[in-house]
């Protein structure tokens, strides 16, 4: 039987490990920049990231459950229960990414920033070893005044993740930290009900109109 030493080991395990965390998630990556396809779910792909909902193709909004029990910045629980009687643009992903977080929630910000509505934007990291809550509520923030962060555990943030059928995992070795994730925008109306699901490219334009 042939042995697998050192780094070829534990990069085996690494690939073995996104495996068990993500039975049955296919997912095409590549390394160059980042595509823009518009508005509603698409398949948007770059290395480091899943950019598919999963949502069932009937329905690609009734097996999305709107509900999560986060943590804010003060530790505080917060649920989409405290958001009623405004928009919310919902968005997961890490402080650490390098390109697509940034211009999902540059383009969240900018929606919030000029829409006539009450509205709220939120960030959730699925980065708990990183990314403790006040960490994400500082990186939401700069974004724009109507904009926050949240967190929680483990157990938080695979429930919310569920919930959103957002697809994530986070894969360590000796070289490399990466995390993995859906890239989606999703707009929740003011009686807490989801209006749509957005590319993380989508301009903030299309969201304002979609506020309307």
């Amino acid at each position: 039987m042939t042995r697998v030493d050192g780094d070829i080991g534990v990069t085996l395990f690494a690939i073995v490990s996104v495996v068990m965390l993500l039975p049955g998630i296919l997912s095409a990556q590549h390394t160059s920049a980042d595509t823009s396809s518009g508005h509603n779910v698409a398949d948007e792909s770059h290395a480091g990231h899943f950019a598919e909902a999963g949502l069932s193709d009937s329905n690609p909004l009734g097996d999305i459950l709107v509900e999560f029990e986060l943590t804010d910045r003060n530790g505080n629980i917060v649920s989409v229960e405290d958001f009623l009687g405004q928009y919310i643009l919902l968005g997961f992903g890490f402080t650490h990414c390098p390109t697509v977080c940034p211009m999902m929630v540059l383009n969240m910000g900018k929606a919030l920033r000029d829409v006539e509505k009450e509205a709220t934007g939120i960030f959730v990291s699925v980065d708990t070893e990183r990314d403790s809550p006040t960490t994400t509520d500082d990186y939401a923030s700069r974004f724009g005044e109507r904009m926050m962060g949240l967190g929680g555990s483990i157990e938080q943030i695979n429930t919310a993740a569920s919930n959103f059928k957002v697809s994530y995992a986070v894969t360590k070795t000796q070289n490399n930290y990466t995390v993995q994730h859906t890239a989606n925008v999703y707009l929740i109306d003011p009686i807490g009900k989801l209006v749509d699901v957005f590319t993380f490219s989508t301009p903030a334009d299309t969201l304002i109109q979609a506020m309307r």
